[in-house]
Parts: C-alpha cells; structure tokens; sequence
C-alpha cells in the first residue's frame, strides 16, 4: 500500500507541471518482436542464426503548442527512443525542435527527419520492422546513410500548407552539423553542409511523392554525395494500396563500397476488416558498375487490430545478396555474399495522453 502511495505522488508532482501548460501531450509507440534471425555466417566460431527480443523504434515523445494570435502558434517537440527489450532509453535520439505554424505553412528548428525520408515513408506497408524496406532502399550495399530514421542534426525546415493537394518540403543543415556547433571549424568542414527537398500531391487514392538530397564534400575524394527518388501510391476500391518506389544514389568515386547504384521496390496491403495482408519486393542494382554487388528483398506478412491503437503482426523477410553484396535487414547484419533473413512475430501498441 504504501509503494502504491509514493507511486501515486511521484505521478501527482510530474503532471501538475504538464497540467499548467494547456496543450502539452504525452506519446509514443511500444513496438516489441520475437524475431528468428539468419545471416548464413561461415566464420565457424560465429552463430548463422539465433532469437531476439526487439524493440523495432520504441520511442517515448513530448509535444505541445500555443496559439499566439492572429493564426499563429508555436510549436515543440521532444522524441527519444526507447528500448523496451532492456528498459533503457536508447542511442536514437529523434526528432526534436521549436517552431512556428499559420497561414503560410510551418518553420522548424532542430533535429528534424529530412524532408527525402520522409516523402516516402509512408510506403512501406512493412515500416519500422524487420521487414522495413531500408533494407534496400536508401541503402548502399553496407551503407545505410540515407535511411537514418533518426533524423538530421542541426536542421532548418520549412513545410508548405496543402495546396489543393500539392505540398512541399525543404531542409538544409549547417555544416557546423559536423564540428557540434562550435568554432574553430576547418575549411573542409566549412563546406560540409546538406540539403533536402520534397514535393508531394495527394488527391483520394491517388499519391504521388518526389524527393532530392545533396550532402555536399562528404562522398569519396570530397566528392558531393546526392540521391534522388519517386514514389506513388493508388489504393482500390478502399481497401487494396499498391505502392511503388525508385531511388538512385551516388556516393561518390567508383567502387562497390561509394560509386552510384538505382533500387526499386513494389509493395501492396489488402485490409479486410482488422485483417491486413502485406506484401513487397526490392531490388538494387549493381554499385558502381561493379559485379555481383546488388541485391534483392522480399517481404510477406499479416496484421490483426486488437484495437484502434493495437495490433499484432507476423512477418517474413529476406534479403538475398548477390556475391559481392552486403546488404543487410533492419537491425540484423548481413555477411558478404550471404542471405539474411528473419521471421518475426510482434505487437505494436501506440499510446497518448489526448
């Protein structure tokens, strides 16, 4: 009884603060799997496969607003991942910023995810678990640069209203991204800074997504590294999502580990009732105009609602890598020239305090 009384005080005292302030919410997500991992790993002292507990992006978040007049409000926010498999916050720290929001779109300051992530986030029926298509897209045979869902450091944004359906994005991140905002700063470093554009039409069932990113003396040799990408989607009868994407990166120089590389991937979700049946498959060219460097993803699962804010999922996902690829699952690493690939059986249970 009496732990229960101190629980209940320590729970008094951080919401009265919260309370005060009108608009302050509390979310986040639970994301937990028991995953069968393979990689086919021939080193003989290395395990090829073993079981995991996985947190797939946990995260535990703080937002608010005010409304200062006139159509205008500030804005804020505060994400940290979580890792529920061990009970600790984790390295991810994600999305955080300030900013102002009315009539002539929204500007943000922060940590903020890239506006070239994001156009095509939603297009992944397999988002944020084993099966998620970073797998391949915005990766680059062992290089997975451009799939950070944590976001970019020392970021500006600027974000269209809805315009009849189009909407843009725009970031650039400060080369001081590099040196953790403080002087001296090498002229090399000076030169390191980065932008990223998005545009995007959304009209019933129809989606169609563009993106571009320039992170400029950071590929090989100070090479500028870019990348640029187009995604729809069309859902039938409302009920079926068919989804398309294809990115080309180059990361600078030639060879298998930088060079250049395109991927595509196809994906379609069939929800009858709380039932969802998902299905993809990615493909990335050879790097570089290397051999035996490309790979490809395929991806077969189901989801059942239990709730609005819970479901639970069963997944399969492969990659296979061609001889010279080392492409890897989310969370699981791959081997040079070896398939990975996991099963995974999971509930996601999203949370808010509005």
């Amino acid at each position: 009884m009496q732990k229960k009384l101190i629980a209940l005080a320590v729970a008094g005292v951080l919401a009265a603060p919260l309370a005060a302030q009108a608009g302050v919410e509390i979310y986040g997500q639970a994301r937990m799997s028991l995953d069968f991992n393979s990689n086919n790993d021939p080193v003989a002292t290395n395990e090829d496969s073993a079981l995991a507990v996985s947190s797939n992006r946990s995260r535990l978040g703080f937002r608010g607003d005010e409304d200062l007049g006139g159509g205008l409000k500030a804005l804020w926010q505060f994400e940290q991942g979580v890792a529920f498999d061990t009970g600790n916050w984790n390295d991810s720290r994600r999305a955080s910023y300030i900013g102002l929001s009315g009539g002539f779109g929204t500007v943000l300051a922060g940590k903020l995810g890239t506006p070239y992530r994001i156009a095509t986030s939603g297009l992944d029926p397999f988002r944020n678990t084993r099966g998620d298509n970073n797998a391949i897209i915005g990766s680059l045979n062992g290089n997975t640069g451009w799939n950070d869902e944590n976001g970019a450091d020392n970021a500006v944004a600027y974000a269209s209203p809805d315009m009849s359906g189009f909407s843009a994005m725009a970031a650039y991140i400060v080369p001081s991204a590099a040196t953790g905002d403080s002087l001296p700063m090498t002229t090399a470093q000076g030169k390191e800074d980065a932008y990223s554009l998005s545009g995007t039409y959304a009209s019933g069932p129809i989606f169609v997504t563009a993106g571009y990113e320039s992170w400029n003396a950071l590929g090989a040799g100070g090479d500028d590294v870019s990348a640029w990408k187009i995604g729809g989607s069309y859902t039938l009868m409302s009920h079926t999502t068919f989804g398309a994407i294809w990115e080309s990166l180059d990361m600078g120089g030639t060879t298998a580990t930088n060079g250049d590389r395109d991927a595509w991937t196809l994906s379609v979700k069939h929800k009858m009732g709380d039932i969802a049946l998902m299905a993809a498959y990615a493909m990335a060219d050879e790097t570089g105009g290397v051999a035996d460097t490309g790979a490809n993803q395929f991806s077969l699962g189901g989801s059942y609602a239990l709730s609005k804010t819970t479901e639970a999922y069963a997944l399969y996902s492969m990659v296979g890598n061609d001889s010279a690829g080392r492409y890897s699952l989310d969370g699981v690493n791959g081997v040079l020239g070896e398939d990975v690939s996991s099963f995974s059986v999971g509930i996601n249970h999203t949370f808010s305090s509005k």
